[in-house]
């Protein structure tokens, strides 16, 4: 029904799997007419990818997915239609892959800690191959016979719950702040990150905000102040009620309200480019979103 989808990674992302090519020719055989790469704290691809969309019929929204702490909360923030000719935007993934690797020596210590789980973090990162050592590791675990009776992880391990993708619900369900195994990572601020994105001429977007905004009014104010202009309602990690609830949100706020799918391939991989949860017409947001990117 709807022909775009505002979210999706590439191999210059730390877990997606394809190449900008691959990407596209994906969104040409779902009928995309508008997609946006949106890699974590990259912008590497996204040259690439618009004129491979370009021979395609496809445009291609210059996009990232940056890296935040609010208020000690991991708060991932898109940028749309920013300058990737930016220097802060260039040089962020190498600043924050060093910070990515230091921390997860700090979670597989708090992970051994608390379940008596055997693991080398030197070997993990190795056996990753430059891609985030976090899904390896959990993938390892989930699928150990030895720690498959672990209480905490019944609804990860094969065929449980919240176990596609594991990696990724483990995190956001058992890791944030408050958790004995959360782990503080010096990301750039939220405010900063939006001003960042301001300052290169782009759209400042929440991603899928499901539960650490949900029902925190204190929260999505600090947000709002500090000037974000969307929120990703439509998103598959979003239940109707999360969906209900953001939408709500933004329109009471006069925000722009986008549709990702979050697309990864391997590493998330009941996640469908160009599915997010959407099942009426889009054309609404779409336009909107078109619309402000030209003002």
């Amino acid at each position: 029904m709807n022909s775009f989808d505002l979210h999706m990674h590439s191999m210059y992302s730390g877990d997606g799997q394809f190449s900008p090519k691959e990407l596209i020719d994906i969104a040409d055989k779902k009928g995309l007419k508008i997609i946006s790469l949106t890699d974590h704290d990259a912008v590497k691809g996204v040259k690439e990818i618009t004129e491979l969309g370009k021979e395609k019929g496809i445009r291609v929204i210059p996009g990232i997915e940056c890296s935040t702490i609010l208020e000690g909360n991991d708060v991932h923030l898109l940028g749309y239609g920013i300058d990737i000719e930016n220097s802060y935007f260039v040089n962020l993934a190498d600043r924050l892959n060093k910070l990515m690797y230091d921390a997860f020596y700090l979670r597989v210590e708090k992970i051994q800690n608390k379940y008596g789980i055997e693991l080398d973090a030197d070997e993990l990162i190795e056996a990753s191959h430059g891609k985030n050592p976090w899904f390896l590791m959990w993938t390892r675990i989930f699928n150990d016979p030895r720690y498959q009776g672990i209480e905490d992880f019944k609804d990860y391990i094969p065929g449980g719950k919240r176990s596609d993708p594991a990696p990724v619900n483990f995190f956001w369900d058992k890791c944030q702040a408050g958790s004995d195994l959360y782990v503080y990572v010096e990301n750039p601020s939220f405010e900063d990150s939006v001003k960042k994105i301001h300052e290169a001429g782009g759209i400042a977007v929440v991603a899928h905000p499901f539960k650490t905004f949900y029902h925190k009014k204190d929260l999505l104010q600090k947000a709002l102040d500090a000037g974000i202009d969307g929120v990703e309602v439509f998103s598959n990690y979003h239940a109707p009620e999360h969906i209900e609830y953001y939408e709500k949100f933004a329109k009471k706020h006069n925000l722009l309200i986008t549709c990702g799918s979050d697309f990864h391939g391997e590493k998330k991989p009941s996640i469908e480019m160009g599915s997010y949860g959407l099942e009426k017409d889009g054309s609404e947001y779409i336009n909107r979103f078109l619309k402000a990117l030209e003002e």
